[in-house]
């Protein structure tokens, strides 16, 4: 099999690769899967189809997939919007894909069966979970396949954040989970991926190929608000040239903190490197 394809981000096993896999890597088989979409509130997806496995990423409400297996429960699936590869319990999928109208603007919105916030919810979808919509009623509005909203909480996809360091700041004290993606939880890269998402501007997931493939770079000199700057294996967004606000291991949860105080870190845990880029996001 080919080493030269992240599994991460291709749907690549030794006994199983996607269709349009066949002339760069081999497998026992291939599948040319299908397309389903999220319809639970927020999914984990592990590396391996256990749910004591390894959680890499979480899948929103509305994202679509392509499904490449499903077994015991468990579908090895690709995620549309930033390619990851993983597996997700079978039973928070939709055969029936809806092309969405609204995401979540909010830090989280709850779902209600009626419209009515004296009922006990349903579910709840956090920030840039998409929806269709259906109808309104007083305050609330009906989505496909997932009982009422508060109006209010949802916007349409065509409506973005002027500006993801803004919606970083909403993150403010979220509590550090490994691999979260939402306000109940969220990594580094999860609230770099969700901030710039809600300004309209699509990244990848992981750190690493972040710093690869995001923006372009700008010295230390040059970095203003809005800026990435990685170090191994963390990323922050600027505030100015002193200051970033980051989702960190340290606090265990998402604060604004001194560049300096990272980089000094950083370096006394892994032997003295510091700041490996810092890159700049074009909003235009």
């Amino acid at each position: 099999m080919s080493q030269t394809l992240d599994p991460r981000l291709h749907p690549l096993r030794e006994d199983l690769a996607a269709e349009y896999l066949r002339d760069k890597v081999e497998a026992s088989a291939y599948s040319k899967g299908y397309a389903a979409q999220v319809s639970k509130g927020i999914v984990p997806l592990r590396r391996h189809p256990a749910d004591e496995a390894g959680q890499d990423t979480e899948l929103l409400f509305g994202e679509k997939v392509t499904v490449y297996e499903e077994k015991n429960g468990w579908a090895w699936v690709q995620n549309a919007k930033d390619s990851y590869v993983g597996y997700i319990r079978a039973d928070t999928l939709s055969r029936e894909v809806r092309q969405t109208t609204h995401r979540v603007k909010s830090l989280r919105t709850y779902v209600y069966p009626q419209p009515d916030m004296k009922i006990p919810p349903i579910d709840m979808l956090s920030m840039e979970s998409t929806v269709l919509t259906l109808k309104e009623e007083g305050r609330y509005t009906q989505i496909q396949g997932g009982g009422w909203v508060f109006t209010d909480h949802i916007c349409s996809l065509e409506t973005k954040a002027l500006s993801h360091v803004d919606v970083a700041y909403q993150f403010l004290g979220t509590p550090y989970f490994w691999g979260g993606k939402s306000s109940v939880g969220i990594d580094c890269s999860g609230l770099v991926q969700v901030s710039l998402s809600a300004s309209g501007i699509n990244t990848h997931r992981d750190t690493y190929v972040q710093e690869t493939n995001a923006g372009f770079p700008v010295n230390s000199e040059q970095c203003t608000e809005g800026d990435l700057i990685y170090w191994p294996g963390h990323v922050a967004i600027a505030l100015d040239k002193e200051n970033v606000i980051h989702a960190t291991a340290n606090s265990m949860d998402v604060l604004i903190e001194p560049i300096s105080h990272i980089t000094e870190r950083v370096k006394m845990e892994t032997g003295g490197t510091g700041i490996t880029a810092i890159k700049r996001i074009s909003t235009t």
